[in-house]
């Protein structure tokens, strides 16, 4: 949106540890880290005096910070893109401290109206990067894909038990794996023949959408709260990528792609093996769909959709 902008990461003040006190040394690590990057905080923001402090999650941060960074001026912006409030280094007594606190998940808004008050808690999608997730190439022949199916994400049991119950039903189908964790997780099983491709990011990440025939989009399942995902970033980033969505079917998908014309949608492990069976044998009708869910995608859906969002909320 044109804004200047001061990057002050988390990330960048973690280090890494190994050896047989790691958990030890990583947990002193991360506490010293916390500290050193809310001096690092509130150093900015005494200096440059900002209109607007947003952060994504708010791990590290503690309400005393927050009421500091506002009497610099600045109005306090939570962009909230988890499930749930379950992490270790987010300190929940933060939730009531910002001006505006956006969430990506309806479900959330009564739980934070409880603590923030009306017309503070404000529900803004998912999105997608427009920078990075771009399609890689203008067109890819049949013969070009690199793989039957893909699926992007870090493990979890719900999802495992969604791709183990297309193997089943699918033997012989090609299946690549993206994401944290799966090859600790999936040693044997209907799964052991995939590919498990590790993290992928940027550039890598938007090609392996690409390459894809079908994409499936499923999330992590329920949580302890009770809470469950009902679309995710990858959502948006398929079809932003020109990839080929099969996506869990909800009503809160609906709003944003129509299922059978732009994507399709499966409420049950028949179902996915059917539609995967039916989408691989019509090349024709995804080439189709990709560029319908592409164009309703990009750029309407994107950050910098997302960003305006927020900016409006602020009245800025």
């Amino acid at each position: 949106m044109g804004w200047i902008v001061q990057e002050v990461n988390s990330r960048h003040y973690l280090g890494r540890t190994s050896g047989s006190i790691s958990r030890l040394l990583a947990r002193f690590s991360r506490f010293k880290a916390g500290q050193t990057y809310r001096d690092d905080l509130l150093n900015v923001c005494n200096t440059l005096r900002p209109d607007v402090f947003l952060t994504v999650k708010g791990d590290f941060l503690t309400p005393e910070l927050l009421e500091k960074i506002r009497k610099t001026g600045a109005r306090t912006v939570n962009y909230y893109p988890d499930v749930d409030f379950d992490h270790p280094w987010l300190n929940k007594a933060v939730l009531g401290e910002f001006d505006l606190f956006c969430t990506t998940k309806r479900f959330q808004i009564p739980y934070l109206e409880e603590r923030l008050g009306p017309g503070r808690a404000a529900y803004v999608p998912h999105g997608y990067s427009p920078s990075m997730i771009r399609p890689m190439y203008q067109g890819i022949a049949e013969d070009e894909y690199r793989t039957d199916v893909l699926y992007a994400g870090n493990h979890s049991f719900h999802k495992q038990e969604w791709l183990e119950s297309l193997m089943l039903r699918h033997p012989g189908l090609g299946l690549d794996i993206i994401g944290g964790r799966w090859n600790e997780r999936v040693a044997s099983g209907p799964l052991a023949g995939c590919d498990f491709l590790g993290v992928r990011t940027s550039s890598s990440y938007a090609e392996a959408l690409q390459t894809a025939k079908i994409n499936i989009a499923v999330h992590f399942g329920k949580t302890k709260s009770g809470w469950e995902d009902m679309v995710s970033k990858r959502t948006f980033e398929i079809p932003a990528c020109r990839g080929f969505m099969l996506h869990i079917d909800n009503e809160e998908v609906r709003e944003f792609f129509e299922p059978g014309l732009e994507i399709d949608v499966f409420a049950s492990p028949d179902e996915l093996a059917d539609k995967v069976r039916f989408y691989l044998q019509r090349p024709d009708l995804r080439a189709s769909m990709i560029d319908r869910a592409y164009r309703r995608c990009v750029p309407a859906y994107s950050f910098r959709e997302r960003a305006r969002q927020i900016a409006e909320r602020l009245a800025l």
